[in-house]
């Protein structure tokens, strides 16, 4: 299955994976959704920025397929008091990119692709990578986590995007 960016149900809280009567078979669908990650390249994607409802998402580094981790029904269990600033994208916004301050480490529970229940510790990138793909499944667009002074400052370096694409095109 060929997956196609979509902002239908992006702004929408997902549906847990429900490993009793799967909607989908779970290896094919983070197979297409790794795929479509890679090429892209993004660091991580979920169900929902590609029209499924499900709180499953991938993520890893698109130029090494074999990093995906894929994520099933996860859960927020606790996040570390220190926070950083720093900047993300998002493949639903292309050129879009906001200075976002997020916990360096957290510690989460996930459904793995056999449906078992797992826990793990993250830390840097994956902790924000995880958390920015986790506020997708709750449909929290991530501009709204920005302050007031980070989100004007990426409106205008975005509009100036915008010109140069169109200028160059």
């Amino acid at each position: 299955m060929k997956l196609e960016l979509s902002d239908n149900l992006l702004y929408k809280p997902t549906i847990p994976f429900d490993w009793t009567n799967p909607p989908m078979d779970p290896e094919e669908l983070v197979q297409s959704l790794g795929e479509a990650m890679c090429r892209l390249g993004g660091v991580g994607l979920s169900c929902n920025q590609v029209n499924l409802p499900y709180r499953v998402f991938v993520m890893g580094s698109p130029n090494d397929p074999d990093s995906i981790i894929p994520v099933f029904n996860p859960r927020i269990v606790s996040v570390s008091d220190h926070q950083e600033y720093a900047d993300e994208g998002c493949l639903s916004i292309p050129g879009f990119i906001i200075t976002i301050r997020r916990p360096t480490e957290i510690r989460i529970r996930m459904d793995t692709i056999n449906g078992e229940t797992d826990t793990a510790r993250f830390n840097g990138m994956t902790a924000r990578v995880f958390s920015h793909e986790f506020d997708h499944m709750e449909g929290l667009d991530f501009r709204k986590r920005a302050t007031r002074y980070h989100l004007e400052k990426a409106n205008k370096n975005y509009k100036l995007y915008l010109r140069r694409m169109k200028r160059a095109a």
